[in-house]
């Protein structure tokens, strides 16, 4: 915060064994930062959050449309197979038995908490209660906590939501752009090759992002390698220098 200013960094995702009250009171008061946490179930934030959402009303958990998968130009013979293979698998699919009860959830909802506050948080807390319901009637429950006064509840876990893209992005530049595997002893040598491994990877996740490649961003460099090395077929005619 002391380089880049206050007001660039507004919210930090961050996991359930990372709670820690004073330290999430002085990212809100001091940085003007939001945290966005899951709860442990063995908090008394977990209890109080349960026994509030008994007395408060409960809304149907929205979903985000899946993004439309881009256009795939593919050769005829391939289109064919691919149709081919729909159809297989939309008759052995309803050939299947139904699946087990236990597993098939059939209701989500959310309750909205405003303005608890911890024992050791001196900020007030909001979050959102989570709820699943099987259909054997089987009901598991989640929650999240954030400092955020947030408007749109159906919002906190839409962003939550986004952290196994995160951390798969965090395994790819640590396993596979030699992050880890750099043996050195000399402190400079190490940050150097730690800057430059994340700036190239910042330059290859934008250059997708301009290519309008965005489905191959969370691929390793050797599987990503061969489909960017890809062109379309084209054929040049020279007559007379031009």
């Amino acid at each position: 915060m002391r380089r880049v200013g206050p007001g660039v960094l507004k919210k930090l995702m961050v996991d359930r064994g990372f709670i820690d009250g004073p330290r999430i009171a002085y990212y809100k008061t001091v940085l003007g930062v939001d945290v966005l946490i899951p709860l442990k179930k063995n908090l008394e934030l977990w209890t109080d959050a349960w026994k509030l959402s008994e007395q408060l009303p409960w809304q149907p958990q929205v979903l985000p449309a899946p993004p439309a998968a881009p256009p795939v130009k593919r050769p005829l013979v391939l289109e064919q197979r691919e149709q081919k293979r729909q159809r297989t698998w939309t008759a052995r699919r309803a050939q299947a038995p139904p699946p087990d009860p236990a597993t098939r959830r059939v209701r989500r909802e959310l309750c909205p908490i405003k303005g608890f506050q911890g024992a050791e948080v001196r900020v007030p807390l909001h979050g959102v209660v989570l709820r699943e319901t099987y259909a054997d009637g089987q009901q598991e429950g989640w929650a999240l906590m954030t400092t955020e006064d947030f408007a749109d509840p159906q919002q906190l876990p839409r962003d939550y939501a986004r952290r196994p893209t995160i951390e798969e992005r965090h395994r790819q530049f640590k396993c596979f752009y030699d992050l880890t595997d750099f043996p050195s002893r000399t402190f400079n040598a190490v940050a150097a090759q730690v800057v430059f491994v994340l700036l190239s990877y910042t330059l290859r996740q934008w250059q997708l992002w301009q290519s309008q490649q965005e489905e191959r961003a969370g691929v390793s460099p050797a599987r990503r390698q061969p489909q960017l090395n890809r062109r379309e077929p084209s054929v040049v005619i020279d007559h007379r220098h031009a």
